[in-house]
């Protein structure tokens, strides 16, 4: 399939009409910055021309809310940058709450609103980036959060 094949997969699983998923796959295709390549296989496409796609698939059918779980893990350090710094673009642009687990804290501190640590299951604590870094509860969030000296 195609690129905009793939993205219009899921609206054509909600039976929209032709004209419509159409119109909605190509939208999608700007926002990710991708206008002219919905035509192309996906197996032709860069790792982070990939994440857009996928990103588009998940956004095509207009979520309430989007979960975006390590999206970023498989890119290199220079593609990571520019992809999270897409993707907050475009979450903002849409206005959609989003959900983003990682384990890279400089992608949590630099992409998120609200973070949520979590230690074997359970929530430790909730903030701003700024105030969990600055004012970590425990040990266990200020070693996840970023290095820091402790004293005994």
């Amino acid at each position: 399939m195609t690129i905009a094949a793939n993205i219009a997969f899921g609206l054509q699983m909600r039976k929209l009409p032709r004209e419509e998923i159409k119109k909605r796959v190509n939208q999608i295709l700007a926002l990710v910055g991708m206008a002219e390549m919905g035509d192309r296989s996906p197996g032709m496409l860069s790792g982070g021309q990939q994440q857009r796609v996928a990103l588009a698939r998940a956004l095509v059918i207009e979520p309430k809310i989007l979960l975006l779980d390590e999206p970023l893990s498989n890119l290199d350090a220079k593609l990571r940058v520019e992809m999270r710094t897409e993707i907050r673009r475009i979450q903002e642009e849409l206005a959609i709450t989003s959900i983003y687990v990682t384990h890279d804290q400089e992608e949590s501190l630099s992409i998120s609103n609200r973070i949520a640590v979590m230690n074997e299951g359970r929530l430790v604590q909730v903030g701003a980036p700024r105030e969990i870094y600055e004012a970590p509860k425990n040990k266990f969030v200020a070693e996840c959060i970023g290095s820091i000296n402790f004293l005994k």
